[in-house]
């Protein structure tokens, strides 16, 4: 097994109709296409950076700080290391790993006060704009189907991979 190959599989298998769910802020309904598996995921938006930047501080200490993260990011954005948005399309702005998919992806747009995420939910003028999850399972990757275990650094290894092949996402931190 090569990263390599693994990044290569996620990037084939992340635009799937199976692996992408339109998030939908008015229910949770859409939580039940996500498996609660391990794996990566990302989140995509047409909302365009200016948007991004242009919403308040987070109401909870533990959620992020979107203006502040892309100021954050703007030196790889200067030297096209991030990813940015072409001609109003949907773009990556946000990518990970989980032991559970569709915990994180409530996450990240629900947001519970303590957790670190997006909780985009929060934004109204942010809902808008269209935002789909993108996830991938271990289990699901012919590349990873010797790998038993639940591995932290496997995981963030082929995250950073992701990174390193796709460029950074706007609003990650690390």
């Amino acid at each position: 097994m090569k990263v390599r190959d693994c990044i290569e599989e996620i990037d084939g298998k992340f635009d799937q109709k199976n692996n992408m769910v339109q998030i939908d802020f008015s229910n949770q309904d859409w939580l039940k296409e996500i498996d609660s598996k391990t794996g990566w995921y990302f989140i995509k938006t047409n909302a365009p950076e200016e948007e991004l930047c242009a919403v308040p501080k987070p109401v909870y200490k533990a959620h992020i700080n979107i203006p502040g993260t892309i100021e954050g990011n703007r030196l790889l954005l200067d030297l096209d290391i991030a990813i940015k948005q072409s001609n109003k399309n949907n773009y990556v702005v946000y990518n990970g790993e989980a032991t559970s998919l569709k915990a994180r992806a409530r996450e990240h747009v629900f947001g519970h006060p303590k957790t670190y995420c997006l909780g985009l939910s929060k934004y109204e003028k942010l809902h808008r704009f269209s935002w789909t999850f993108h996830f991938i399972a271990i289990s699901d990757l012919d590349c990873l189907k010797k790998i038993k275990d639940d591995n932290k650094l496997l995981r963030i290894a082929v995250e950073q991979g992701w990174r390193a092949k796709n460029g950074w996402p706007i609003l990650c931190k690390k």
